[in-house]
Formats: C-alpha cells, sequence, structure tokens
C-alpha cells in the first residue's frame, strides 16, 4: 500500500490569532496527494454520527501504518509549536500535554430541515484542542468561531448557524481551503460554515463536504 497520509514538502505551517488572544495554527498543502486521501475516505463504510453531527463518519482500519505515521507528525507539531502558545483553559489549568487521541472521516450531509435544535446553533467540543483537514474542491465552507453577546443558553436558530445573530457575534472564521490542517482550542463556541444550494440539493450527497476530524484529549 502507498503512503497515504503522506505529507507534502510544501506544507506551510502559520500562526494566526483569534479574537485577539487564542492562536490558530493552519498547515496549508497538509497531505502530498489530498483527493487520493478524499477518494478513499468516501469508500469507506458510513455511518450514523452522534446526536451533535449533522451527517455521517467513518474510520480507517485500527493500525493504519500511514494514518499512524501522520498522526505522529501531527501530535509532534501541536506539541512543539501549539501547546506553548495556547491560552490557560477555562477550568484554570495549563495544558502541557495529551493522553491520547482520536481521529475520523465525517460527512456533513443533513438538509437544514432535518437539523435537531443541537445542531441549529453553535458548540464547544469535549477535548480542548481539535484539528480539522478541509478535503473539498470546490470549496465546501470552513469554519466559524463566536463569542456570545450575553450568558446564558443559546436558542436554536432556523438552520446551520450563520455569520451572525441576536445571541452572538463572529469573532473569527478559519476558510476551509483544500488539504488545510486547522488547529484550535474545542472550548471556543463555533460551527461549521454549512451555506450554498449545495446541502439542499442532491449535491451534498453526490459531491459531499469531507473533513478528517483530529481529537486530542488531555
Amino acid at each position: 500500500m502507498t503512503d497515504l497520509f503522506a505529507t507534502s514538502d510544501s506544507a506551510e505551517a502559520n500562526f494566526d490569532v483569534m479574537d485577539g488572544a487564542i492562536p490558530v495554527l493552519l498547515v496549508d498543502n497538509i497531505f502530498r496527494d489530498p483527493a487520493a486521501v478524499r477518494d478513499a475516505a468516501l469508500n469507506l463504510p458510513f455511518s450514523p454520527g452522534t446526536a451533535h453531527y449533522p451527517g455521517r463518519v467513518a474510520r480507517f482500519p485500527p493500525g493504519d501504518p500511514s494514518l499512524t505515521g501522520f498522526l505522529k507528525k501531527v501530535v509532534s507539531l501541536v506539541q512543539a509549536k501549539y501547546l506553548p502558545n495556547m491560552p490557560i483553559l477555562p477550568n484554570g489549568h495549563r495544558l502541557s500535554g495529551f493522553r491520547g487521541l482520536d481521529t475520523d472521516f465525517a460527512i456533513t450531509d443533513f438538509h437544514p430541515d432535518q437539523l435537531s435544535s443541537n445542531q441549529r446553533k453553535p458548540h464547544v467540543d469535549a477535548v480542548p484542542v481539535f484539528g480539522l483537514v478541509y478535503l473539498n474542491d470546490p470549496p465546501r465552507g470552513g469554519t466559524m468561531f463566536y463569542r456570545q453577546r450575553k450568558e446564558g443558553e443559546l436558542t436554536p436558530g432556523d438552520g446551520y448557524p450563520t455569520a451572525e445573530g441576536n445571541e452572538v457575534e463572529l469573532c473569527y472564521r478559519v476558510e476551509g481551503l483544500f488539504n488545510r490542517l486547522a488547529i484550535y482550542p474545542g472550548f471556543v463556541l463555533h460551527s461549521g460554515e454549512i451555506e450554498g444550494d449545495w446541502i439542499k440539493n442532491e449535491d451534498r450527497f453526490r459531491n459531499p463536504r469531507l473533513t478528517q476530524r483530529i481529537q486530542f484529549f488531555a
């Protein structure tokens, strides 16, 4: 088997800052052959995601040496470059390492009318650090980050979360460029940028929005 998850020699890592204080690590051209990664992922057996995810998920078989090698590179990068710049966690602790990680592939294909109340509002992740590889050409949207205008439970919207609302305001956006890896803190309120006609017609199945998700457990 070829080294499917080989990283590109032209991969380029850059830091950006969210809301004036929170670092985001962006690595463009992460895979040597992103089209092959996308094709292989789309041929996996997908199953329904969790109650909070508006689509389907799939995993590569455990122990895939190429995927294992890729994840080791990502962990090394995050530990060396991202953690030293990460702010203190909401619990007051500073993150110095990880006890494990998990990765899968996710397709967003729920029509806006199918969304549950939780899927119609921004969310935070159960992990302190989250990674996404955007595997869509043409792009299918990135990730939007918010600050709440006031404390309290958010009210679900009419469909997928949008850039602005009565209860939140956009404070940062990751552009979902093809073959881009984004590393960001999971505790910041965020949502996938799901908009356009494709999510309302058969394009959401024919040419679905695919991401690789990487969760870092503290």
